[in-house]
């Protein structure tokens, strides 16, 4: 009888820690809702005081643009600057991602693939202000060549369609993976050639994932501050210029994006808090402005059928379609004599015209050369690009390190060397923060909830999260833990590196939630099933079994996340600060190794801050390579490289033990 009860009371134990494990992970996981709502409601009401100091006209009708202007304010004048830049970038980066992607899939071998993929991964973690660093010092020369300005707003376009075309290739490149190989091998054997069989089928089955690589490289470009900020730094008459309607004086001249707007003004001598609540009324409009196009996107990814799609847009691809089919017609009549003469009429017919169509037709290569042609011009332009980037940066980073004013290995006040531990301080402060609340958000996601309803909300809440621009990010940290809680040792007047620290952690919850969701879904089924087989609840599968099997997924999780952080510039640039403190230490500002870099455009020493930039790009981008090398090889190798290791240290133990036999 008291056994009996003991089991019970076990039993009762066992019950209510799966239900506790459960509701802190749904408690939690709800995190991203209160994030959402909690920087939209912090934004706004800071920006309510610009609206009211300018008033809504100014803002959102007015057609001039001047920052010091009470008057004349214009939203929409730098927001098109961010429309011009991030459209010309989309045009310039999805087709030469696209058809990179499509080059690594299909037409390099297997044993080269890796390597390639790991040169992408390691170029999509690199922070875009060493982009910006390299458009100002080295793209510049090319682009001087071709009679376009280095600060203007084409070059600025450029610099970010390659800053964006690993996010592309490495998404498409995924996606063409995901399709199954059947469809290509039964593509073929219907007598489509290899190029058809990718173009129209293969293509078209990846065709959900290539569109949200797009979408990922558009909120990227759209959000992107720091390196446009390096580029795009005098002040242009914004009507004068959108107003003259001539596109080659639109692209040859300096318009500010909104983003370049707010975080060139936040923090200048002409400052005041007038001009700040304005710059946080206009991250208020582009937080909203973000907002709805993620809706748009999420109505639009969600429709299946084109009956459900709205009757403007099914009008505009029917349109699309029978225009396309008109030329493919035209042109095939009259290049192939025998359409003209044979009439079909039945399957036969059919069967009859299209051997004769593949036998005879002198035009039937051309599809495949014209696509091949297009491939190779794109992988070369793509990795010529990237690998100029690199060798750069290694080039002039390591002449840097040489000269005897580096401070690489030198750990005082605003170093390179106290760049780097900030760096890593940052570091460890957000991953310590931000891996029970994203993994604890992934097993509530994809382990306990059930209604589909509520996990939609979290999705949604996430992803919106995720597109949000840092910039916003940063103007909710300089608002939240510095103007509310005045974590820094100066009060609200100061800046801190756990203020920036926090931050980003906000900024990384959204990616590392899904990546870390992933490794999860990647576990076999079968492993829970046995574990509920066995009398486990569903904690215990969790905890026992689950999170074990997805080390190697969640260990990659935290190194992607690790890479996320040390690619931010701008949330860490509002809260942590520009310059450092003499001692390190989470309430005091510093620098990081990005911040380092944007912050020697004030460096009245021209050589001087090049060097630095060039010395913190270098070491920055070491980093990433380790990052990728640990994620690439160490961690899926783990258990062979932990039982060389065991080997090794029990074969030195019994030399040792023999040696002192013999002695």
């Amino acid at each position: 009888m008291e056994l009996k009860i003991k089991k019970i009371s076990l039993i009762q134990k066992l019950k209510f820690f799966s239900f506790s494990t459960k509701l802190i992970a749904g408690i939690v996981s709800c995190f991203s809702g209160v994030l959402l709502f909690g920087i939209l409601g912090f934004i706004l009401v800071r920006a309510i005081q610009g609206f009211q100091d300018y008033g809504f006209s100014a803002i959102l009708l007015s057609d001039k643009f001047d920052i010091n202007s009470t008057d004349n304010v214009s939203f929409w004048l730098p927001f098109t600057g961010t429309v011009i830049t991030t459209l010309i970038s989309l045009l310039i980066a999805v087709p030469l991602g696209i058809k990179t992607a499509v080059v690594l899939k299909f037409r390099i071998r297997k044993k080269y693939q890796k390597c390639l993929r790991i040169a992408i991964e390691t170029l999509a973690g690199i922070p875009s202000v060493i982009f910006g660093l390299f458009a100002i010092q080295s793209l510049k020369s090319i682009v001087n060549l071709i009679g376009i300005s280095p600060y203007s707003i084409l070059n600025a376009s450029i610099m970010l369609a390659f800053m964006i075309l690993p996010t592309i290739i490495a998404m498409t490149y995924n996606s063409l993976e995901s399709v199954d190989s059947n469809l290509f091998s039964n593509t073929i054997a219907l007598g489509c050639t290899k190029t058809k069989a990718i173009y129209k089928v293969y293509k078209k089955a990846a065709k959900s994932g290539i569109i949200v690589g797009v979408i990922l490289a558009t909120g990227r470009a759209i959000g992107e501050t720091m390196a446009l900020s390096m580029l795009l730094q005098s002040e242009s008459d914004f009507s004068n210029i959108l107003s003259s309607g001539s596109l080659a004086e639109i692209l040859s001249s300096n318009i500010k994006t909104i983003s370049v707007v707010i975080s060139t003004n936040m923090f200048t001598e002409n400052s005041t808090e007038s001009t700040k609540s304005l710059l946080f009324a206009y991250g208020f409009i582009l937080f909203v402005i973000i907002m709805i196009f993620n809706l748009i996107v999420l109505r639009l990814t969600k429709t299946k059928k084109n009956k459900n799609l709205p009757k403007f847009l099914l009008f505009i691809k029917e349109q699309y379609q029978w225009f396309f089919n008109l030329i493919y017609n035209v042109v095939e009549y009259v290049l192939f004599p025998f359409r003209r003469t044979f009439k079909i009429k039945s399957i036969d017919d059919t069967l009859i015209y299209i051997e004769k169509r593949n036998k005879d037709y002198k035009f039937r290569t051309g599809y495949v050369w014209y696509k091949v042609f297009w491939e190779i011009i794109c992988f070369i332009l793509c990795f010529a690009f990237l690998s100029w980037l690199t060798l750069n940066i290694v080039a002039f980073g390591i002449n840097a390190w040489s000269q005897p004013s580096s401070t690489v290995f030198s750990y005082s006040k605003n170093t390179t060397g106290q760049a780097f531990w900030n760096t890593i301080l940052v570091i460890f402060v957000s991953i310590l923060i931000g891996l029970p609340l994203s993994l604890l958000t992934a097993i509530y996601l994809n382990e306990f909830s059930k209604n589909k309803t509520i996990k939609r909300i979290i999705y949604f809440f996430l992803d919106s999260l995720g597109a949000t621009p840092s910039i916003l990010f940063g103007m909710f940290g300089l608002l939240f833990f510095i103007y509310t809680l005045g974590w820094t040792n100066q009060g609200i007047k100061g800046f801190s590196l756990i203020a920036g620290a926090l931050t980003v952690t906000i900024v990384i919850i959204p990616s590392f939630s899904r990546t870390i969701q992933h490794a999860l879904n990647q576990v076999p089924n079968e492993i829970r099933l046995n574990g509920f087989a066995l009398g486990c609840t569903a904690s215990q599968v969790v905890r026992k079994l689950v999170l074990p099997a997805a080390f190697t997924g969640l260990a990659t999780s935290i190194v992607l996340a690790i890479g996320r952080i040390l690619s931010e510039t701008a949330p860490l640039y509002l809260t942590a600060g520009l310059t450092s403190s003499s001692q390190i230490a989470l309430i005091n500002p510093g620098q990081t190794l990005t911040t380092r870099i944007y912050g020697q455009l004030t460096n009245t020493n021209i050589q001087e801050g090049v060097n630095i930039m060039y010395e913190s790009a270098f070491l920055t981008i070491i980093l990433v390579f380790v990052l990728i090398i640990v994620g690439y090889y160490i961690i899926p190798n783990w258990k062979f490289i932990k039982n060389e290791i065991i080997f090794s240290f029990y074969k030195l133990k019994n030399k040792f033990k023999k040696q002192l036999v013999i002695k």
